[in-house]
C-alpha cells in the first residue's frame, strides 16, 4: 500500500526543521512552508480525536514507556513542549483552559483505569520586569516558579544583560559567552526560549518514613 499522505510522517521534514533552526532565517520570507506547518498541524490536531479513542494502550506504551531511557528522554521533552504548543493556542483562542485540561486529565485517568480528582487553578498575569524578577528571586531564589522566568529572561533580546549577569552572578549561576551573546544579538523572531523538562523521574511506593534523603 502506497502511502500519499499530503504530508511526511512527522510534522516536519528534515529540510524544513534546518529552515526553522537556523537563526537567520526570516520566516516571513517563507510564506508557503508556514502555510504546509498550519495545514499539517491542524490535521494532526483533528487526527488526535481519531488515536485518542482507537489506538491500543500497547502502543501508547510502546512510545511513551520505553524501556530505553535514552529514546524516552526526546519523547518526554517532546511531549512537554507539545503541551507548551497546545496551551499557548489555546491562550491564543481564548479557549476555556481549566476546564480543558481538567477533562483532558480526567478522561485519561478513565482510559488507564484510575479516578483521577484534578483540581486546577491558573493565577494568570503580565510578566514581571527584570527587576521585579530579580527581587522575587531574592525572595524565593529558584523554584518550579522562577526557573522558566530565569530561562524566558535568559533569551529575550530586550535584556538587559549586565542586570541578567547580576542576578545570575548571585544565584551561583555562570553565564556562558554563548549565553550572553544570544541576550545581546537576540534569537530568531519565532523561536520561543527552551523549557525547563525534566525527564528522568523515578516513583516509589515506599512511605515518606522510609526515604533516605541522602540517598
Amino acid at each position: 500500500m502506497t502511502d500519499t499522505s499530503p504530508h511526511p510522517p512527522g510534522l516536519v521534514t528534515d529540510a524544513e526543521a534546518e529552515i526553522l533552526a537556523d537563526p537567520d532565517t526570516d520566516l516571513d520570507e517563507h510564506s508557503e512552508l508556514r502555510a504546509r506547518l498550519r495545514t499539517r498541524l491542524t490535521e494532526t490536531i483533528h487526527d488526535f480525536s481519531m488515536l485518542y479513542p482507537t489506538l491500543p494502550a500497547d502502543d501508547l506504551a510502546a512510545v511513551f514507556a520505553s524501556d530505553d531511557a535514552e529514546a524516552l528522554a526526546p519523547v518526554r521533552t517532546g511531549t512537554q513542549d507539545g503541551l507548551a504548543l497546545l496551551m499557548l493556542g489555546m491562550l491564543l483562542g481564548d479557549d476555556m483552559i481549566e476546564m480543558r485540561l481538567r477533562d483532558a486529565i480526567q478522561n485519561a485517568g478513565l482510559s488507564y483505569g484510575e479516578d483521577i480528582d484534578a483540581t486546577l487553578e491558573l493565577r494568570r498575569g503580565p510578566l514581571p520586569t527584570l527587576e521585579q524578577f530579580a527581587t522575587q528571586l531574592d525572595d524565593e531564589g529558584l523554584t518550579e516558579q522562577t526557573l522558566p522566568l530565569f530561562e524566558y529572561f535568559l533569551h529575550q533580546p530586550e535584556t538587559d544583560s549586565e542586570e541578567f549577569e547580576h542576578i545570575a552572578s548571585k544565584l551561583h549561576i555562570d553565564v556562558t559567552p554563548d549565553e550572553k551573546a544570544e541576550i545581546d544579538t537576540a534569537m530568531t523572531a519565532f523561536e520561543r526560549p527552551p523549557q525547563t523538562v525534566v525527564t528522568a523521574v523515578s516513583v516509589t511506593d515506599a512511605s515518606d518514613d522510609d526515604l533516605d534523603p541522602d540517598t
